[in-house]
């Protein structure tokens, strides 16, 4: 396993899934724009040695594919299947005296700007953004931590605005407004690639995540606690921001080009930043919006998780899948025992999740990951008049720009499974089984 961020750009590199930028390039929207080219041309990570006005290097595109976040957990089995065995094992974290994050100490006055590379990342952005910040806090009610990714936009030297819109840390924040008091925040940037993975995953009720990102590596996560605030933070982060969020107060923050590919602005939360920790030799980790490690980061979780929940009450269900093509998209595999199973499951998955837009059932000899297999099922066993489910006036996402002003829409079903009757002329053509494995092995060893 991978102890820190720099362990794991090694590995990366020794895999070839890694290229160094070596041209001085501004963070002003030059490290963006080739993040997302490298991100599209080759689907590499990327290392920008040569930062504008900086001595220090940033990393982005780190789980930009499905095969990196399979080493970074070290999965030997189906990725969904590693995450679920692991996360019903939670590992509770272990507590260092001290760790490399404290090794610098900023406090009084310093600028965040001056202290790190933050990007600005689109053209109509408002200013530089924290986009693979993780923002830790802790349940007024029962001291349980939590942590996820929230867009953080740097308002002035030590001041940011923050997009608190997705539990826990919006339900933490809540109760602390309730009590008129401010909301002790740790904002860490550049960890180990199965901690930050681990923001991001669905936690159950008084479950910390720091505990399912043990599960998942197999060994307890070393943190150390932060200076000003009573939160602790994972001991090898590259950099910590020790901060309060203020309670009622609001200011504008945005406009910042989300993952959908809009530029959203909200009335936000402001948190002041007292201290600033870092490594000696620090590196900042930048998440560039709209590219291929959203739809790895969140889907892999999302999909386990929807998986999880539906075969409680569908059996049948063997697998889900979030398109990476289409993020508000589910897939489902199903062995179905009645023609009525798709579309009951079709209602189930709509409401399960604010963020399933739509949703397509496909049967179990129709390829989940491949793209062209489900719109292959599409075409051959799914007609419009029949097979459509629509829902109206569900939960949505709040970066939906299309959801109304409650964040509620419309969604909408496929039943792209073949009757069960009439299995022979819906069914797909194939290579006999011998002979393909054959073949592929032998093929195996080819390079184009």
């Amino acid at each position: 396993m991978f102890s820190d961020l720099r362990d794991f750009i090694g590995h990366l590199e020794e895999e070839g899934e890694l290229i160094r930028v070596k041209e001085r390039l501004s963070t002003c929207h030059e490290i963006p724009a080739a993040m997302k080219f490298i991100d599209q041309k080759w689907g590499s990570a990327a290392f920008f040695e040569d930062v504008q006005g900086y001595d220090i290097p940033v990393i982005g595109n780190l789980l930009g594919n499905r095969k990196r976040l399979e080493m970074a957990l070290s999965a030997e089995t189906d990725l969904t299947n590693h995450y679920l065995n692991r996360t019903n094992h939670p590992i509770k974290p272990v507590i260092l005296d001290n760790g490399p994050v404290k090794e610098v100490i900023l406090g009084m006055s310093f600028d965040i700007l001056k202290s790190m590379p933050v990007l600005t990342h689109h053209e109509k952005d408002a200013g530089p953004y924290l986009t693979a910040a993780v923002t830790m806090a802790k349940d007024p009610n029962t001291g349980v931590g939590g942590m996820g990714i929230h867009r953080i936009q740097i308002k002035g030297p030590n001041r940011v605005g923050i997009l608190l819109a997705s539990p826990p840390l919006s339900h933490f924040f809540k109760r602390f407004e309730e009590r008129g008091k401010p909301m002790e925040v740790a904002i860490a940037i550049g960890m180990d690639p199965i901690t930050f993975f681990s923001s991001v995953i669905w936690a159950p009720k008084g479950v910390d995540k720091f505990d399912l990102a043990g599960g998942l590596k197999g060994e307890a996560i070393e943190l150390v606690k932060c200076e000003s605030v009573d939160l602790e933070v994972p001991a090898r982060a590259d950099f910590v921001l020790e901060g309060r969020i203020l309670p009622h107060k609001r200011a504008k923050e945005g406009p910042f080009g989300e993952s959908t590919g809009v530029y959203l602005t909200y009335e936000n939360p402001i948190a002041e930043i007292d201290i600033i920790t870092h490594r000696k030799s620090p590196i900042y980790h930048a998440l560039m919006p709209f590219t291929g490690e959203e739809s790895v980061l969140m889907g892999v979780s999302w999909e386990a998780e929807n998986l999880r929940a539906i075969q409680k009450k569908f059996p049948q269900v063997v697998k889900a899948h979030i398109s990476p093509l289409d993020f508000g998209k589910i897939i489902v595999q199903i062995d179905k025992k009645s023609d009525e199973d798709p579309k009951h499951v079709i209602d189930y998955v709509l409401e399960l999740n604010p963020r399933n837009k739509s949703a397509v059932i496909i049967d179990t000899d129709v390829d989940i990951y491949n793209p062209k297999e489900v719109t292959w099922a599409l075409s051959n066993r799914f007609q419009p008049d029949r097979d459509v489910i629509i829902r109206r006036d569900l939960p949505g996402s709040v970066i939906d720009p299309s959801a109304d002003e409650r964040h509620y829409t419309s969604k909408i079903g496929f039943d792209a499974t073949r009757p069960l009757g009439k299995k022979e002329k819906f069914e797909k053509v194939r290579i006999p089984e011998n002979v393909w494995s054959r073949v592929r092995k032998i093929l195996e060893g080819y390079a184009p």
